[in-house]
């Protein structure tokens, strides 16, 4: 069980990289359209940083009660993106952007280390009381927030750009799948959630899909890309259900 100031905190060390990397996945979508043809993102003013524009409440809601959110979609006009290809790099440039801006956070990590000298294999972001372990913590939970959002707008699920890059390149070749897929997309996302949510409790923590994809990932990407053979301790991403078990 999380208790609330633990919660709160794990909330606010990783806002500022949910944010920060929600803008550019949205500034991306809007920049690729833009660029194929589609001048739709920059008449409804969305090439812009600015959160009021490209955050979406009940995205950001969604990041308080489970750990993930998602930005204010970009408004495309099919008219000016015929090609499947098209479509296709548009969806992709969500979730790369996410990739992007983890690498950016693990470049500035890579520097806050050799300039501290803190350790960060046994590093406790929620005991850090220091201006530097504040600002390693912060960098540490955008990293893993943005490798987090990464994983999650690839899964190849209606509604996520990873279905959309798949919808947008096979569709001629497989119209009845992909239809029949969305028309049940409903009972995917029951299917998702159910294996999502399940196993932690039914295997007491030993089989957690979502902490695999996610923590699991940054740990994997962080010990083999940023300090080899380091293992950091990430806090995870907010969880309301933790508050209330």
């Amino acid at each position: 069980m999380t208790s609330p100031g633990t919660y709160l905190a794990i909330v606010l060390y990783t806002l500022p990289g949910f944010v920060f990397g929600s803008l550019i996945h949205e500034l991306s979508h809007a920049a690729i359209a833009l660029r194929c043809g589609d001048p739709t993102p920059r008449r409804d003013g969305r090439m812009t940083l600015d959160p009021r524009r490209n955050l979406d409440p009940l995205g950001c809601f969604a990041l308080l009660l489970a750990g993930v959110g998602w930005g204010r979609p970009v408004p495309l006009d099919p008219l000016h993106l015929r090609e499947g290809r098209q479509r296709a790099a548009v969806a992709a440039a969500g979730p790369l952007a996410h990739l992007v801006v983890a690498a950016i956070f693990a470049g500035a990590l890579r520097a806050e280390l050799l300039g501290s000298g803190l350790d960060v294999s046994g590093f406790d972001t929620l005991a850090q009381f220091t201006v530097q372990g504040v600002i390693l913590g912060v960098l540490l939970q955008g990293f893993l927030v943005n490798i987090a959002l990464f994983v999650f707008n690839a899964l190849p699920i209606p509604g996520l750009d990873g279905y959309a890059v798949i919808r947008s390149l096979l569709f001629s070749a497989a119209p009845r799948v992909f239809l029949y897929v969305e028309h049940y997309r409903y009972v995917l996302y029951a299917l998702a959630a159910l294996a999502a949510l399940l196993p932690p409790p039914l295997t007491h923590g030993r089989v957690d899909l979502v902490a695999a994809m996610t923590v699991g990932t940054a740990t994997l990407t962080f010990d083999h890309l940023i300090v080899p053979g380091v293992d950091p301790i990430f806090i995870g991403l907010p969880n309301l259900f933790h508050l209330l078990s």
